[in-house]
């Protein structure tokens, strides 16, 4: 981590670096889409009559590969014109498309197609002995294909935040034939969409349908283009419509196209229900985690106001707790979707939508979509790293086996680097030039641009290991003086750091003499001070009771976490999150105290940090007692947790009684809100508001840490828990209140938890 204290002429060094090793990028495609026909002929395009879209051969993504045409026989049963060629990679055990222009942070829809067309003549054998081969994103398995029949297309679509400035889909030979592509197409989405996919992990699609459907919508009818297949198992069902506009709430996060949700289909009573179902894939590599499943619901009113009520179960239990019955919206597009992922012992999974004895209406379903989740556990090349020689290869046009990771996994790794990893991330330590041009022509175009990648690559590494060098230097010297210094004092001291240093008189004069205590700590009390220049600070003083080893330890510890975390967006892992170290000043805006037990993530590819002791009794997670191992989801726990005291007026144990997670939970199995909540509230307060609030809280507090959801999550469901509440106290019938209660719901019945 780079140190502000570093002197001027480092910091001149760097920035002067960075044009070198990085080169920017201007070309951008309208909307945002990429549409590849993979194995079209070289510089070829053409324009889509069904989409509209513009698409391009792939010469310009990939240097590997043999392109083919489809077997002639077959021309016309094609599901898409893309399925009328095709790349084959017979050699290389890695063949990888790169993606680009992409920008780091955004979020993608990323879709590949697979047709055989018996292109080779051996389509014959695929029924006794199928075509497989795995499909990555990136590093990150995506999806295994199976390829069993020569006319079907297969489609492997993923939605995902773009780690870096390009997207890489990689093709993996496993032994079991000779892996092909049909088209690869990128869609660029609001990054509100989709909130399952984040940057630690993508969604993976298993099913996506509109039912009542009569055919396949996508684009234009749907600006993201996703395939909207139709329900083919129509039996019991009665399918219904409306040319009324399906319009959506401004927090709506899936945008499902109006003319999806103007079909839907439905039972012929109220008696009968709505069922579907799906299985987990067969052919999966035993490598792999079973796949854990997002699930999300669309539906709407169209009829009449009022006209449908039903409760939603996944897999034979209550799906989620407050939020049933379901009444959709009128001519609003509605939903439920889920917030965590889950999994069953066989891998068969079912929803049904069952009418309520008061509904007028059987139950309704506009669509639904199945994905399961994709996690980003494995470690990557550097980001920078990446961009720089994703360029040097565009720019140079170099055509080896430079695709994919750079880095990773080491048996892949590209030709010519050298790469070091830390455990975390690797780097690109150095680069050799491994081309040669026409030695007895000095004239020779490739042996000019040979010279003029070894300069372009050899200077920045020079410069890289001159910085290195100066900063080793500079290192050094540091740590001699410090050295010095402490053999001077044996006395316990603070080191030096970006932190400002107060005497014990300014102390006393910008506390008043000590004169407000606020609070008192685990070290000891908490007064209240005041700057010269106005600023108000809370000013912490180890007690003389404390502990003279440990607690003047973690007393320093927190000095120093405080006076060296500068990046205002870093990872960090608090570890003791709890109700005493969340502050709130006289505007109520609350602030989190007491980071001497934190930990910092070096990056979000990091899985845990391992530590001796933290956090408190009554707020410390469950898996960290048993591993030793504090993630991101330990703090989450603890919010949880914190989230319960606040609704309930409770402390986490109560002795004589169970902890506050159980204790909430057999209270919900009742049903009544009100034994849950503090009777201090005095029933001023929206239920279905609460409900939201208790249900985010349980799920914070999963026993599971892969079953808890991120905190970008938590805080999206508690900002519409709040508009409810706001809804309420201005007594205003808004969108929110005629709805938005019914949609954004748990995955997981509360009561499957026990």
């Amino acid at each position: 981590m780079w140190s502000s204290s570093l002197p001027s002429y480092l910091f001149t060094l760097v920035t002067g670096l960075l044009p070198l090793l990085v080169h920017s990028q201007t070309a951008s495609l309208d909307e945002g889409f990429i549409s590849i026909d993979c194995g079209l002929s070289s510089g070829s395009s053409y324009l889509d009559e069904k989409t509209g879209l513009n698409y391009t051969s792939d010469d310009g993504y990939i240097y590997t590969g043999e392109n083919h045409n489809i077997s002639a026989e077959y021309n016309g049963q094609e599901l898409f014109k893309t399925g009328l060629n095709l790349r084959s990679f017979p050699t290389g055990g890695r063949n990888c498309y790169t993606l680009s222009p992409a920008t780091s942070g955004h979020k993608y829809l990323v879709r590949a197609m697979f047709m055989h067309g018996n292109y080779d003549g051996k389509g014959n054998d695929l029924v006794s002995s199928p075509l497989v081969f795995d499909v990555y994103m990136g590093l990150h398995f995506w999806e295994r294909i199976s390829v069993n029949n020569t006319t079907k297309t297969y489609i492997a679509e993923m939605i995902v935040v773009a780690e870096v400035n390009s997207i890489s889909v990689c093709l993996m030979d496993i032994g079991n034939g000779t892996p092909f592509i049909s088209s690869l197409e990128m869609r660029q989405m609001k990054s509100s969409l989709y909130p399952a996919a984040m940057t630690n992990q993508s969604i993976a699609l298993q099913e996506r349908h509109s039912m009542g459907a009569s055919g396949l919508l996508r684009y234009p009818d749907d600006p993201y283009d996703r395939l909207w297949w139709p329900w083919e198992d129509n039996s019991g069902l009665l399918n219904i419509s409306t040319n009324e506009t399906i319009k959506h709430y401004s927090y709506d996060k899936f945008e499902v196209p109006s003319k999806v949700l103007q079909t839907a289909a439905t039972t012929a009573a109220t008696s009968i229900s709505l069922h579907f179902s799906w299985a987990a894939p067969t052919s999966w590599p035993p490598t792999e985690a079973v796949p854990a499943y997002y699930h999300n619901m669309h539906y709407t009113e169209f009829l009449k106001p009022h006209e449908h009520e039903f409760n939603t179960y996944y897999n034979g239990h209550l799906w989620s707790t407050y939020d049933n019955p379901v009444m959709p919206p009128y001519l609003l597009a509605g939903y439920k979707y889920s917030t965590s992922q889950s999994t069953t012992d066989d891998g068969f999974y079912n929803m049904s939508i069952i009418a309520t004895n008061t509904s007028i209406l059987p139950p309704i379903l506009g669509a639904f979509e199945i994905y399961y989740l994709v996690q980003h556990d494995d470690t990557m090349t550097s980001p920078e790293d990446v961009d720089a020689m994703m360029t040097i290869k565009t720019e140079y046009q170099v055509k080896k086996n430079w695709m994919g990771d750079p880095c990773l996994p080491e048996n892949y790794r590209w030709t010519g680097l050298n790469c070091q990893s830390d455990g975390v991330t690797s780097g690109v330590i150095s680069l050799y030039d491994t081309t040669n041009g026409d030695p007895c022509n000095e004239k020779s175009p490739k042996k000019k641009k040979t010279a003029v990648l070894s300069v372009a690559i050899v200077v920045p590494v020079l410069m890289v290991a001159l910085l290195v060098s100066t900063l080793l230097v500079y290192y050094f010297c540091r740590k001699q003086d410090t050295a010095s210094k402490e053999e001077c004092d044996d006395h316990i001291h603070i080191s030096e750091s970006d932190g400002r240093e107060f005497t014990y008189k300014e102390l006393m004069e910008m506390t008043n003499n000590f004169s407000v205590c606020i609070g008192e700590g685990g070290f000891g009390p908490v007064f209240h001070g005041r700057l010269k220049e106005g600023t108000q600070v809370a000013v912490k003083m180890q007690s003389p009771t404390s502990t003279i080893g440990k607690g003047t330890t973690e007393f320093l510890a927190e000095v120093k976490s405080l006076t060296t975390v500068h990046h205002r967006f870093g990872l960090l892992v608090h570890s003791d999150l709890k109700s005493h170290n969340i502050l709130l000043g006289h505007d109520m805006v609350a602030k989190i105290s007491d980071f001497g037990l934190s930990k910092s993530y070096l990056n979000t590819a990091q899985s845990h940090i391992s530590v001796t002791a933290a956090g408190t009794l009554g707020y410390i997670d469950p898996e960290y007692c048993l591993s030793g191992r504090l993630t991101i989801s330990s703090d989450v726990f603890s919010f949880g947790v914190v989230l319960l005291e606040i609704v309930t007026g409770e402390p986490p144990i109560i002795p004589t009684t169970v902890h506050i997670v159980q204790r909430v939970k057999e209270k919900v199995a009742a049903g009544n809100i009100e034994a849950i909540v503090d009777p201090r509230f005095g029933g001023e307060y929206d239920t279905n508001s609460v409900w939201k609030v208790v249900d985010i809280a349980l799920l914070c507090t999963k026993e599971a840490s892969h079953e808890r959801p991120t905190m970008s999550t938590v805080v999206a469901e508690l900002k519409v828990a709040l508009a409810l509440e706001k809804a309420r106290a201005s007594g205003s019938i808004s969108d929110i209140s005629q709805g938005g209660a019914n949609f954004e719901l748990s995955i997981n019945s509360l009561l499957s938890a026990r």
